[in-house]
Order: structure tokens, then C-alpha cells, then sequence
């Protein structure tokens, strides 16, 4: 499914009306990954869900109180921040994927307590933000100029949103220029929005009819985040409770506490960096000192001298820390990449997949536990030109297909900075392979991705001799270089 900006602001005329005067009663991280703000009372409340890394970012309303589990830092500030304001206003940009909810309440003398919780549903770069005024107070996910020259988001820093692109708002793909302007109007005046299924799954909804569905069911429904909460709670609701299940759950609950873990550590890292790019006040400090020294008493010299040298000691000590923070840094992040490759390797995979990430998770497998995984072979498609295709289906068969199936020359397919199964297209004996071919292997990675339910899909492909494993990583985690990247409709075969 894909979202647009008028999708945004029509989620954002929806929660206005839905929660305008509404109080805040708790707020909290669900057992899926979503955070959720609880409004009203106990047993009557209803409840604000969004998830901004998910693909596609999405924000949905429920009438069942989910059981929140810990909070990461973050969140716990903003819970602490929320809880007993009242939502004043939903308000969204025009042309934008933001969303910014308007908090107020009074103190016990009297004193109004404003705040806005802004909700940035870009793809990709997703982020929650609580703000005081236009101050970061928290953050889902900080980085600095230096990690990002465009914008920073920095705890304390001010709040820029993120670029518009340039020149006024253009349609969106999925519909035609004629019918921008009625996508337009549908955006605040809540007209029913059109849903499109196939085989009972949901495939996408918009303001508008869209010709490229015209092969699947079309029904309309009155309002858009019912529809958002189906697609983002699919998979969840009426699960059969099996030993599959159970470790699936299990092993999403611990990778979901690491991923937490980091986000906190990069937070303090954060901290420790601003205050060690101050460091050239600690050297200003102890040059003052010796400046003033010949105007001291001679009993004072000695004792200002063992200051200034302090000084110039925390100095130095924070230059040659400033690069091994970097350097964790980079870990942490590469970290928090392959947790979330992970999350989504545990969401989509098998009984015997989800054995063989916990095995990997939980350290070296045991004699038995060696013995008794018994491999399977990866997907396997024929093509008419002779060439075959090969998709891992787990982390383990990602690298298998890669780095044991594939030969240097043949193609290497993984959709475009998303979570996604190494794809092999190997050339039946053929110097190179027809383009059809290539469209098709980037079709079927396109699909077996996070982003396979998007009507287009970006793809990267290489030569498998250009993608090398990741030191001390996850099976499956690779670098790859010289690549094109190809646009495609995801297709399962």
C-alpha cells in the first residue's frame, strides 16, 4: 500500500474530529511496535496507534485498549509530558506527510501547559517528536548536522520540519492530474474513500478512483483510518495461537527491547558528543588561567597552575574521545539497521525460519540443535529465456543464495533502502541477461520486501562479486557496490 500527502491531511481531518477535547490518559509502546496515546476514560477510551517506521508510516484509531509494554527513554518522557493534557487540534501541512497534534493543560496554579506531538510519516525517515514551543524535548530519532547537512534533530535544539519538495504540490502517481483537484477537496471534506482488495487482502485506498486497480474488487468506505487500521493491524488480530506464533512473538519482543536499547544509547551519545564539541572552552579555560597568572600572588600561582593544567587535561581527554564515539556511533547505528532487517525477517518468516533466526540470536547452536535443523533449499523460479531465479526466504538462505549459490558474474537483486530477500538471477549459460529477465528477478525482490505491497518499487542490482558480508554481523547483512537500481511493480513470481 502506498500513502501520499492528501492521504495525511485526511488523516489528520479525521483524528481532529475523532479526538478534538479529548484527554490524554496514557501513553505507551504496544506489543507490536506501534505507540499508542490512550484518550478518555477507563474502559471507554479510545485509542491513537501510530507506527512512523513501518512500510508505509501509518497512524489509526482503535476502540480496544492495547496492553502497553516498557517504554524507551524517549517515549517515557513524552508519556510523562502527555498524560492529563487535552487535545486542542489536529493539524497537518498542505502538501506534507506530517501531522502535528496540539496538546493543552493547566497546572495547579493556574498556568497553561502547552505541547505539540508531531508525527512525521515519511517513508523511510519516520521520526516522533515532542516539542515545548519550537524546542525538541523528545525524540524517536535524533542525528546532527554532521549525520544530516540538510536537518538536524537534536534533544534541546529547534525544530525544523521536513523540506517540502520544490515548487507547489504535485499529484501523487497514483492518480492522474484530472483528478488532483477532487483528491484535493476529498482531503478535508471526509467524502468515502475507495478501497481496493484483492483475494480479500488490501492492496490500496485512496480519495479518488484509481485506474491501475481496475482488475481488483472497489468498494468505498466512509472514512480512511478505519481502512489504515485494518492494514496495520493485519496478521495481529484472530492469530492462531501455535508454538509458531508464540515464538515469533517472542522473538519480536526481544528484538524490539534491543532496538530500544540502542535508541537510548545513541540518544547519550548524542549528549556526550555536544558536550565534547565544547571541548575548545576547557583549553580557553586554562589559557585565561595563565594569562592572569603574573597578576597572581605567589602563593595563589601554584594553585592556579594545577587548575589550568585540569583544564587542559579534560581537553585532551575529550579530543581522543570524540573518535571513539564516532565509531560507536557507526556501530550502534549498523546495529539498529540489521534489527530492523530482523523484525522484518521474524514477521515474515516460517515454523522452521523463526527456529533458525533464534538459533542465530541466541549464540551458537548446540551439537543437537545443529543436528536437528535440517536446511531446506531456497525458493527456486524458472524463467522461458533458460535462466533461473533463486530468493532467500530467512537470513540464512539470503546468504546461502548469495554467497554459496551465486557465481561472481551473476545478478544480485534487494529492494532499495528497505528490509528485503536477496534475489539471484543466474544467466543459463548466457554472457548477459535480457532485460526482461532483469525486470522480472527485480519484480520478485520487490515483492519478498517490506515494500511488497507498494504499488512501485525501487530495486538494486549488481554482480554478486561486488556484495561482500558485513564483519560481525547477522547472516544475510551485506555491503554492496557498482549497482543500478531499477523501478518495478513487485510480483511473487
Amino acid at each position: 500500500m502506498v500513502t501520499d500527502h492528501l492521504l495525511i491531511r485526511r488523516a489528520a481531518s479525521e483524528l481532529d474530529r475523532a479526538l478534538r477535547r479529548k484527554r490524554v490518559r496514557d501513553v505507551g509502546l504496544t506489543d507490536r511496535g506501534s505507540v499508542a496515546i490512550v484518550f478518555g476514560g477507563k474502559g471507554s477510551g479510545t485509542t491513537l496507534e501510530v507506527d512512523p517506521f513501518a512500510t508505509p508510516p501509518l497512524v489509526w484509531l482503535s476502540q480496544t485498549e492495547p496492553t502497553l509494554g516498557p517504554e524507551p527513554g524517549w517515549l517515557r518522557s513524552i508519556g510523562v509530558t502527555l498524560r492529563g493534557l487535552t487535545l486542542q487540534a489536529v493539524r497537518s501541512r498542505v502538501g506534507d506527510r506530517v501531522i502535528a497534534l496540539e496538546f493543552e493543560g493547566r497546572s495547579r496554579f493556574g498556568i497553561a501547559d502547552r505541547s505539540r506531538f508531531i508525527l512525521e510519516l515519511v517513508p523511510r525517515f519516520g521520526n516522533l517528536l515532542l516539542l515545548r514551543g519550537e524546542t525538541i524535548v523528545a525524540a524517536a530519532k535524533t542525528f546532527s548536522p554532521a549525520e544530516n547537512p540538510q536537518r538536524s534533530v537534536q534533544i534541546g535544539g529547534a525544530y525544523e520540519p521536513p523540506p517540502l519538495p520544490p515548487g507547489p504540490p504535485r499529484p501523487p502517481r497514483l492518480i492522474a492530474p484530472a483528478d488532483a483537484a477532487e483528491a484535493e477537496a476529498a482531503a478535508t471534506d471526509l467524502r468515502p474513500v475507495h478501497v481496493y482488495r484483492r483475494d480479500g487482502e488490501l492492496v490500496q485506498v485512496h480519495l479518488v478512483p484509481l485506474a491501475q486497480y481496475g482488475d481488483v474488487e472497489h468498494t468505498t468506505a466512509p472514512e480512511l483510518l478505519p481502512v489504515w487500521a485494518e492494514f496495520a493491524t493485519r496478521g495481529h488480530a484472530g492469530r492462531r495461537r501455535g508454538a509458531a506464533d508464540r515464538r515469533r512473538d517472542a522473538l519480536l519482543r526481544a528484538l524490539v527491547r534491543r532496538r530500544d536499547a540502542i535508541a537510548e544509547q545513541l540518544e547519550q551519545l548524542t549528549v556526550r558528543e555536544r558536550e565534547l564539541g565544547e571541548r575548545d572552552k576547557l583549553r580557553a579555560a586554562g589559557e585565561q588561567i595563565y594569562a592572569r597568572l603574573s597578576r597572581m600572588k605567589p602563593q595563589r600561582q601554584a594553585e592556579a597552575k594545577a587548575d589550568a593544567a585540569r583544564y587542559f587535561e579534560r581537553y585532551k581527554k575529550a579530543g581522543a574521545a570524540l573518535p571513539r564515539l564516532s565509531q560507536r556511533r557507526s556501530a550502534l547505528e549498523r546495529e539498529r539497521t540489521e534489527i530492523d532487517t530482523l523484525l522484518w525477517e521474524v514477521e515474515r518468516a516460517d515454523a522452521d525460519a523463526l527456529e533458525e533466526i533464534a538459533r542465530d540470536l541466541e549464540g551458537n547452536p548446540s551439537a543437537t540443535q545443529q543436528r536437528r535443523a535440517v536446511p531446506r533449499k531456497p525458493l527456486t523460479i524458472d524463467l522461458p529465456s533458460g535462466s533461473r531465479i533463486y530468493v532467500g526466504r530467512s537470513p540464512r538462505e539470503n546468504a546461502e543464495v548469495t554467497f554459496e549459490i551465486a557465481r561472481p558474474n551473476d545478478l544480485w537483486f534487494h529492494a532499495r533502502n528497505t528490509p528485503g530477500a536477496h534475489v539471484i538471477l543466474t544467466q543459463g549459460g548466457r554472457a548477459s541477461p535480457s532485460d526482461d529477465d532483469i525486470a522480472q528477478a527485480a519484480a520478485i525482490a520487490a515483492f519478498h520486501s517490506r515494500a511488497g505491497d507498494n504499488a512501485h518499487v525501487e530495486v538494486d542490482y549488481t554482480r554478486r562479486k561486488n556484495v561482500r558480508k558485513q564483519k560481525n554481523a547477522a547472516p544475510g547483512m551485506v555491503w554492496y557496490t557498482d549497482f543500478k537500481t531499477i523501478r518495478v511493480s513487485p510480483r511473487a513470481s
